[in-house]
Formats: structure tokens, sequence, C-alpha cells
């Protein structure tokens, strides 16, 4: 199906084994489904394993096995933190300018933009200059997400020989707005969805991208039998208590302050994941840090619901993945992947008053779950990552 000893490449901002955000982890589950299928597949990506401050902790070089051929993660490093001072000028400038002086800001956009990826980071010019020079190495290019410098500057630096997928992972919110982004889908060959949702907004936002063609790519499941591992003390302690479920980054951006502002006063809501906020001194809150494939799976199944609050996603694998473990997911209503989710599969999307009062039932036992079908073997069948290889490895049959 792909050319014979040519590679495929998925860039990505981040990716490691213990690293279990979204879009890093769809990078690798995605990685790893292609190379079950003896696609020759590399993963290219900073040596950060943290997103904000944007370190080299981790190894230039990884990997890992799969069923079919090794999967190689390349890290290239990083050349500078997070400009936090330029980063949060330019930003404001950048959000400012296109939206009230648009013309001005595609005037000096390609500096202006520049400046932005390069103060947010990851800065690893390294990255795109490897796969453009060693180009004829690869037969496609996949880049997850949008918004960071190694995502744009690989489709931008690398010729159209070769054959670029290009998953959005659009947001509604303002950097999705800014020029670089209308750059990325113009370079692009094929553009890949993981919602119907995301798919609308990107049209709707930038009308040009309508007129490429596109896959539908939603997350998948590991079907495999998740390791059984030593649970800690502290998670044996938890799942002896009754505790709501938050999993994934804990910031700002995925308005964690809401839970918190809206937890009644007598729940027990467990956080896990990358924590970079000041984590609220209050017995209701407990923070565990980063966990496991095999705890979160075994949290999911003894919490009483996830939690979640986010307005800006393309897609929710926490909430797919709550689904599948057949766990009750409270969501904020208004984002449209999430509330198209709970539509399909099951769920309950609800408004900030509704939310406080459902907590309340649930912690009461005043809340029959039985009343919500949670559709787990539907999920099960309708989103694979093994389907999404195939439908990516067949863009190569007509060639």
């Amino acid at each position: 199906m792909v050319e014979h000893n040519k590679k495929i490449a998925i860039v990505v901002q981040r990716c490691g084994l213990n690293i279990l955000a979204g879009a890093e982890l769809y990078a690798l589950k995605l990685a790893i489904a292609l190379a079950e299928k003896n696609a020759n597949v590399e993963i290219h990506t900073s040596m950060s394993d943290d997103y904000i401050n944007w370190n080299n902790h981790l190894n230039q070089e990884e990997w890992i096995s799969t069923s079919g051929k090794p999967l190689l993660i390349k890290r290239y490093p990083v050349e500078h933190t997070r400009k936090r001072i330029l980063f949060g000028i330019v930003r404001r400038v950048n959000f400012k300018l296109n939206k009230y002086l648009n013309k001005f800001y595609l005037l000096f956009s390609s500096l202006l933009d520049f400046i932005f990826l390069k103060s947010q980071g990851p800065w690893c010019p390294s990255l795109w200059k490897y796969l453009k020079e060693n180009e004829n190495e690869y037969s496609l290019i996949i880049v997850k997400s949008y918004l960071y410098s190694p995502n744009y500057y690989s489709l931008l630096k690398t010729s159209s020989s070769i054959k670029k997928l290009f998953i959005v992972t659009a947001h509604d919110e303002p950097e999705f707005k800014l020029n670089f982004v209308n750059k990325s889908l113009e370079k692009s060959d094929i553009l890949g969805f993981v919602s119907e949702a995301e798919k609308k907004l990107c049209h709707k936002i930038w009308s040009n991208s309508n007129k490429k063609p596109s896959l539908q790519l939603p997350p998948g499941f590991d079907t495999k039998e998740v390791s059984e591992i030593q649970i800690s003390d502290e998670i044996n302690e938890i799942i002896n208590k009754k505790f709501f479920i938050y999993i994934g980054r804990i910031d700002k951006n995925k308005n964690i302050e809401f839970i918190f502002n809206h937890a009644p006063e007598n729940c027990f809501i467990v956080f896990a994941g990358d924590l970079q906020i000041e984590f609220p001194k209050d017995p209701r809150f407990k923070y565990i840090g980063r966990i496991t494939e095999f705890e979160k799976k075994f949290l999911l199944q003894k919490a009483l619901a996830l939690v979640i609050a986010s307005r800006l996603e393309a897609y929710s694998i926490i909430t797919a993945e709550s689904i599948y473990n057949n766990c009750l997911v409270l969501a904020l209503k208004g984002c449209e992947p999430i509330d198209e989710l709970i539509k399909n599969y099951g769920g309950l999307s609800l408004s900030a008053l509704e939310f406080t009062q459902k907590l309340i039932e649930i912690w009461e036992n005043k809340f029959d779950k039985n009343n919500i079908q949670i559709k787990s073997n539907k999920i099960k069948e309708e989103k694979t990552w093994e389907s999404n290889a195939i439908k990516i490895l067949n863009i190569f049959k007509d060639k």
C-alpha cells in the first residue's frame, strides 16, 4: 500500500508512553495502529515532557514494540523554554489585530505568527529541517493538531512531492483564527477530523477547507487487555471511598475553575493528569498526579462519574474512554464535540445549575444511573484505531 521502503512520519508537539494528553496520545496510538499494519512509521516530536515550560527531559530516540513493525519516536531538542512575557504580549496583539484591524494583521501576519509560534514553543527547528532534508524517505507526513511550531513548519517547509495529511484538531478559540492555520490548511493534501462538530467548525471559520478531501478519524480504543500492575496505596485508598474523577490536563484552558467553584460541599473529586495551576487546599479535592493506562481504566470503572467542564475541544478522548468503560459522564453543556459524544453514546450534558445539582443527587444516592443508557458496545464497534489506520493506508491504493 505504501510506496516500497518509504516511511510515514507523524508530527506532534510532544510524545511518550507516559504522556496521556489528547493530541499526544492520539499520535502515539495512531502510529502503533499503522505499525501493526506493517507500515514503517516514525513519530517526530520534541524532547519535552512539559507542554508549557518545554524542557529536554526525554531521550532523543525511543523504540516501541508492536505486533507488526517496531515504531520509532525521534525527538529533537527544544532551543528554549516558553518566553512567557513575549508570548503573552504577541498573543494579545495578534488576537486584537485579527479581530479589529484584520487587514493590518494579515499584512504583518508572517512576522507576528512567527513570533507567536517561536515564543510559545516548542521551538525545535532541527525537526522540520530533518524532514525537509530527508523528505525523499517519506511517502506521507501526518500532522496532529494545528497550534505548535513543529506541526506548522513540517507542513510549510516540506515539498509538495510528499502527501500531507493534516489532522486539524480545530477549536473555537482565537488561535484557530490566526493566519498560520490558513496556511497549514492550504499546504495540506487531505484533512482529518475527529468529529463532525470539529469538521463543521473548521469549514465555518476557514471556508477554503471544505474544498479539501477529508477523512473522519475519531480516536479509537485499546482492545488489548491492559496489563495489571501494582496499584499505589493512594489509589487503593481512594477506590474504597465514593469519588468523582477528573482525568486530563489541569489548567485554566480546561475550565477547571468551574469544577472547583461548582462542586457541592459534601462531595469528593479526584484529579489525575498534568497539573499546571495552583491546586486548592480543600478536602473535597485530591490530586494524584499522572496515572498509568491501567490505573485510568481502574479509576473509571470505580468512580461515580467522570466530570468535565472544558469548552474548547475538537474531541474528548477521556469522555469516549469513560463511555467505553461504562462510566457515567457529567459534562458542562456547550462543548459541541463532547455534547455530540453524549448524544450518540450516553451521558449527561448539563447547564451550570444542573451540574451542581446532579453531583449532589449522585453523591446522595438519589439518582438512578440505570436511567441513562451508556452505549459502551456501540462506541467500541464504531471507533477503532485499526479502522483509522486502514483509512490512511487506503490513501495509497490508487497510486
